[in-house]
């Protein structure tokens, strides 16, 4: 068994590398089943995991993870490929926020909006129509055809992989059962491991008149529209709020975006975040910065609200307002107090290991705090289940890319320059603009620049920050790098293929040493 004394808690930072196993184990673990049916898997599996599964003989289950979001149907797929017997309970969709309320969804409507803006500058293409018409029932039907085929595909990964799925709400009852609440009773399951994987809702803001309704808004609610509103307040700028007001922006509707913090994105890059600002303004957003609402109350036909900026109050009428302040994990009324786990209120504690104080009990994704992204989450599911079932899998997030989808896109990863000019002495910028780009030039989107801040001494690359197009695809090579410790070199010598968008990468490392072909 686990020896829980040498489990540390002292430090929740989030920090380690991922450890895989080595080549010569690649071929047991490529070959693992599926489900573990009680046979001898010496010659299928990793012998760390084959011990696991052993020693999990006293239980039905192996794994019993608790969410179906990317978190949770990532690792229920690995642990599945590792031989484990694994049941996953949802109460709602499979697929959890991004899959039915969040990633997918928002994008195949901003997708219909980019559709909208090709139609309008089509003249410029050689391209004339006539004026376009926006059809909201249809692109509502869209987004829900894209989402339940998306869904349906999990569940039939599920079936492949031989993984239970348990509807209903979940709950921990001890270290190795989970009770689940459904339609038909309550149902038990003993389990040797669990895995917390229900993700998180949209956080309200608690001031009057802001309460969610037919006037006030969370994501959720925005995803169901059946018409554009007039006027549109949008409280928040960050990815949510930046995709959700550019949306409707594009489809017609006067958009102001109220930030308390002094710029957009306020974690991003400043001179990436101010770009894009611009461009966004370009597109009809409008900004308050340093702003934050006070109160609202309804007035007919919406909300009036009150904005306080500069030590001034003004206020302001809306036909609807979308809170995007951020998320709020889930992890109330699932037993974690009755159980013992540690928490910190806001969040679900773990080590490098995604183990939680209690060593059989792991958390993953939105449960265990920020950076609440699905790429994130199943890289921690992953982990999660790898040492569940007796891999050293450590999380690393030295490289992790954070993104939004409106056009331009923004796109960054590692360090801010503000960051890198505060920790390192030396340090150098190479930035490379779309407008000098071929690729750019032939689809029409040349705003913006790849960003790259490097270490001036040894030539480490600190962080990347694309504002432009297709900027969510590009950040890619970014992250391989850093997560790679690659230098600026190796990404320069690196062959682009021409003509692409990448090719402002490579530009962008070039010019970090002065030596920029096409600037």
């Amino acid at each position: 068994m686990i020896n829980t004394s040498t489990i540390s808690f002292s430090n929740m930072s989030r920090s380690g590398s991922f450890v895989l196993p080595s080549l010569k184990d690649l071929p047991a673990l490529l070959s693992g089943q599926s489900t573990y049916d009680g046979t001898d898997a010496s010659n299928m599996v990793f012998p760390g995991i084959k011990q696991q599964l052993m020693r999990s003989s006293d239980y039905d289950i192996d794994l019993v993870i608790i969410g179906t979001g990317p978190g949770g149907y990532v690792s229920a797929i690995r642990a599945a490929q590792l031989g484990a017997r694994v049941v996953v309970v949802e109460k709602n969709a499979v697929g959890g926020t991004c899959l039915n309320i969040g990633c997918i969804p928002t994008k195949v409507l901003l997708s219909s909006v980019a559709v909208l803006d090709h139609v309008k500058n089509g003249a410029q293409f050689g391209i004339e129509t006539a004026a376009p018409k926006v059809n909201i029932s249809t692109m509502m039907k869209r987004k829900n055809t894209i989402v339940k085929q998306l869904t349906g595909g999990v569940e039939g990964l599920f079936r492949k992989n031989k993984i239970k799925l348990v509807r209903g709400h979940g709950k921990i009852a001890d270290a190795h059962t989970v009770t689940v609440e459904t339609a038909n009773g309550v149902e038990t399951l003993k389990t040797e491991k669990i895995v917390i994987a229900t993700g998180s809702v949209p956080a309200q803001l608690p001031l009057p008149g802001f309460e969610i309704g037919e006037n006030v808004w969370t994501s959720n609610e925005a995803l169901e529209f059946n018409a554009i509103p007039k006027k549109m307040l949008i409280i928040g700028a960050g990815a949510i709020g930046l995709e959700f007001g550019y949306t409707f922006a594009r489809l017609g509707a006067e958009v102001l975006v109220v930030e308390m913090m002094s710029q957009i994105l306020p974690a991003a890059d400043k001179e990436t975040a101010n770009t894009l600002q611009k461009s966004l303004e370009d597109a009809g957003m409008k900004f308050m910065l340093d702003a934050g609402v006070t109160r609202a109350e309804d007035v007919k036909g919406g909300k009036k609200v009150h904005i306080k900026s500069g030590g001034k109050e003004v206020s302001m009428e809306f036909d609807k307002i979308l809170v995007a302040v951020g998320r709020r994990a889930v992890i109330d009324n699932i037993g974690l107090e009755e159980v013992g786990v540690k928490t910190d209120k806001r969040k679900v504690l773990v080590n490098e290991h995604m183990q939680t104080n209690i060593p059989n009990i792991y958390a993953i994704g939105d449960a265990i705090g920020e950076p609440m992204l699905a790429h994130v989450g199943w890289t921690e599911g992953i982990v999660a289940v790898e040492h569940a079932m007796g891999l050293d899998s450590k999380m690393s997030y030295k490289a992790w890319p954070a993104c939004v989808y409106t056009t331009p896109e923004c796109a960054s990863v590692g360090l801010t320059e503000d960051q890198a000019r505060e920790r390192y002495k030396d340090v150098r910028i190479g930035k490379f603009g779309f407008s000098h780009n071929g690729k750019a030039m032939g689809i029409g989107e040349t705003e913006g620049f790849a960003k790259f801040i490097v270490d001036g001494k040894y030539g480490g690359i600190l962080g990347v920050h694309v504002v432009g197009p297709h900027a969510t695809d590009l950040i890619g090579e970014a992250v391989l790098a850093i997560a790679n410790e690659l230098t600026v070199e190796e990404v320069m010598s690196t062959i682009h293929s021409h003509p692409t968008l990448s090719e402002v990468m490579q530009e962008a490392a070039y010019d970090a040493v002065g030596r920029a072909i096409h600037k």
